[in-house]
């Protein structure tokens, strides 16, 4: 028994840290840095003397990212970024496998001997606890890449990077865009890409005279008319087409990350309940360790989808300008889209062995 409470208060310590600690994906309070990027030209000019001299990465308000950025000396920002995103995820993703580890294998010790009311449980367990085993072992490896990879782009040893990184894989919070998701944004934006502003030197064009007019993921077939010659039009349409996109990403990874989030606080209120059950004897511990595995679950999914939310913040800065190369977070966005093997169906049902 004395074991068992040990067990149950590390376990259920992590799962309350990690509740604790995991954060609504839309933020509230907008940095003067992020508030500089969404406004129209004109409005743009109160807010660039404060902006100007900040990156596009610091409205993520990370200081392990900053110091990345500053030991990588501006080379591949975005991929740098993206690399500490995903090394944040697959760090979580480690921890709540491992506390699901953790929890099968003690179900499986307090079953030995056991009669059971469901013949194939044992069976599910050692199968839960094998491929939890195996994917502990793929996150470890996918971790270390992420690190050899920073190692390289910031011209360190591993161990040092390691070292950098070790109070900021601590921390449970993934980084956050200091910005509520636009619903929509200034036509002005495209100003500041790098190709407008080729297009217009080529063909004798303004790229500050941007039509008016917002960029609206929605609106299917805009009505945007471009002063100045045919090819420049073509380039302006193809940008906004672009922000479109990614601006409709951002939104829809928004979503996604809120529902998943609601998902999280119910599931810890779920197994709050079924701490009290397991209190008054209503359910057993075997049952208390299956309830706690759905949570975990659930945390998974959220880190996954906070993951990819600010992933879609790196491809927004890219694709209105702000030197992020949208193509740099190709590599990790496929690792994040990756589905979990480890996870298994866990049993909603009371079982009392």
């Amino acid at each position: 028994m004395k074991r068992s409470r040990i067990l149950m208060a590390a376990t259920c310590g992590a799962l309350a840290i990690a509740c604790a600690s995991t954060s609504i994906a839309m933020v509230h309070s907008t940095s003067v840095l992020a508030a500089g990027m969404f406004v129209d030209h004109k409005a743009r000019a109160q807010t660039q003397t404060q902006a100007s001299a900040q990156p596009w990465w610091a409205g993520f308000e990370d200081t392990a990212m900053n110091r990345l950025m500053a030991a990588s000396q501006g080379t591949t920002e975005s991929g740098v970024a993206a690399a500490y995103i995903a090394l944040k995820v697959k760090t979580l993703e480690l921890l709540y496998l491992e506390n699901t580890h953790a929890a099968v294998v003690r179900q499986s010790a307090l079953l030995q001997g056991s009669t059971l009311p469901h013949d194939d449980f044992a069976k599910q367990l050692a199968a839960r606890q094998a491929s939890a085993e195996t994917t502990i072992g793929k996150l470890k490896a996918q971790r270390a890449n992420y690190i050899t990879y920073l190692a390289a782009q910031c011209h360190m040893s591993e161990a040092s990077m390691n070292e950098m990184l070790a109070d900021a894989l601590q921390d449970k919070a993934l980084p956050r865009f200091a910005a509520e998701v636009p619903r929509e944004l200034p036509m002005s934006v495209l100003s500041n890409r790098n190709d407008i502003n080729l297009a217009a030197a080529l063909y004798g064009a303004d790229p500050a005279a941007m039509p008016a007019g917002v960029i609206d993921p929605t609106d299917e077939a805009p009505g945007i008319e471009v002063p100045g010659e045919p090819p420049y039009a073509h380039a302006v349409v193809q940008a906004r087409e672009q922000v479109a996109g990614a601006l409709h990403r951002l939104q829809m990874q928004s979503d996604i990350a809120n529902t998943a989030y609601t998902r999280v606080m119910n599931a810890r209120a779920g197994f709050e309940a079924s701490k009290q059950h397991r209190d008054r004897g209503d359910i057993s511990e075997v049952q208390l360790m299956e309830d706690f595995q759905g949570p975990l679950l659930d945390l998974h999914v959220l880190a996954a989808a906070n993951g990819e939310l600010a992933l879609a913040w790196v491809v927004l800065m890219g694709s209105i300008g702000n030197g992020a190369s949208i193509d740099a977070v190709a590599g990790a966005r496929s690792a994040q889209a990756e589905q979990l093997p480890f996870l298994h169906k866990v049993s909603r049902k009371l079982r009392n062995p």
